[in-house]
């Protein structure tokens, strides 16, 4: 059993514990039903914001979309299509505004940031050791919850690194069991002998750390990446703020899957953005119970389903004030 006293990941389940209550209106009808309206989902989207903002008039006016790069130890078992180099390319244009993720951010009216998690230092290879000291993991958590330093009035999440696919599936499995092979199952064209690779990384990390894996915060620093770990801190701080957080692909929602099971009220203020075409993806969504937004099935990373959807969410907010402002 893991000793739990003195960790430095003591100030993260504190945290976890003092989040702000969530109080999300229910309109309930004379017989005791729910009350649905004209617009559907949409409404019920715009009483989230509002009761993720903790205000009665909610608003979409300035998103921050926060990427978290990690790079990743087991990468030298084969676990990706990319090349070596890729991570530092992705970047390199998300910076310089070149890929889909940069137009559709500027559509919504998003800032883009990219936070390097300390690539040249590549996280420890989970089958034989953790990916990362207790104390590594909470500093970690620590700087993901920067994310919302300016005070935006939405966080969208996403990640990208090599292997990085690979571990949030470790932690998958080390949160909710069941075979490798169910977790590493990637998009549509992923060459088999990828996912053989991973399914053996998966494999020897649950031998490896099994006596570990009664705590999610165990679990993601046993097993997990920088940017995952990054991705707790964020929306933990966004439950904090008052700021709501959009989800885009696996690897996000894993990282929400260590957040729910610290506390299942604890993604109250969450929506996954989209579900991509993952089947692992859809797997993950319905552990800790969020409707995708979106369901395109997309096989493109760095926060392009997350930033998507903050149109539709937008637009709950506009229809909602509207609404309210018309007396309908």
């Amino acid at each position: 059993m893991t000793d739990l006293s003195d960790s430095p990941l003591d100030d993260v389940r504190d945290l976890v514990a003092r989040m702000p209550a969530f109080d999300l209106p229910r309109e309930i009808n004379p017989d005791g039903s729910l009350r649905h309206s004209r617009m559907g989902r949409l409404e019920r989207m715009g009483d989230w914001v509002a009761a993720s903002q903790r205000q009665d008039v909610p608003q979409i006016e300035k998103t921050t979309l926060a990427l978290f790069a990690g790079s990743h130890g087991l990468a030298k078992y084969g676990v990706s299509v990319s090349a070596p180099g890729a991570t530092e390319s992705r970047i390199a244009k998300l910076r310089d505004g070149k890929l889909p993720t940069n137009g559709v951010a500027a559509d919504v009216r998003a800032t883009v940031k990219v936070f390097e998690l300390g690539l040249e230092v590549p996280t420890k290879d989970i089958s034989v050791e953790p990916a990362m000291s207790e104390k590594e993991c909470a500093a970690t958590i620590a700087f993901g919850m920067e994310a919302v330093a300016d005070n935006p009035d939405c966080l969208a999440l996403g990640v990208l690194g090599i292997g990085g696919g690979t571990a949030a599936a470790a932690v998958a499995a080390g949160l909710y069991g069941g075979d490798a092979r169910y977790w590493v199952r990637a998009g549509y064209g992923t060459p088999e002998e990828i996912n053989l690779a991973r399914t053996g990384v998966v494999n020897r990390a649950i031998e490896c750390h099994r006596g570990h894996l009664g705590d999610p915060l165990q679990v993601l620093r046993r097993m997990g990446g920088r940017e995952l770990a990054a991705c707790v801190g964020a929306i933990i701080a966004a439950r904090h703020q008052g700021v709501p957080v959009l989800l885009d692909g696996f690897a996000t929602t894993v990282a929400a899957g260590v957040v729910h099971a610290l506390d299942p009220n604890g993604l109250d203020h969450v929506m996954a953005g989209q579900v991509s075409d993952r089947p692992a993806h859809k797997a993950i969504l319905e552990r800790v119970s969020l409707d995708p937004i979106l369901d395109l099935e997309l096989q493109q990373g760095e926060g392009f389903g997350s930033v998507m959807s903050v149109s539709l969410v937008r637009a709950a907010c506009i229809s909602r004030r509207m609404l309210n402002e018309s007396g309908n």
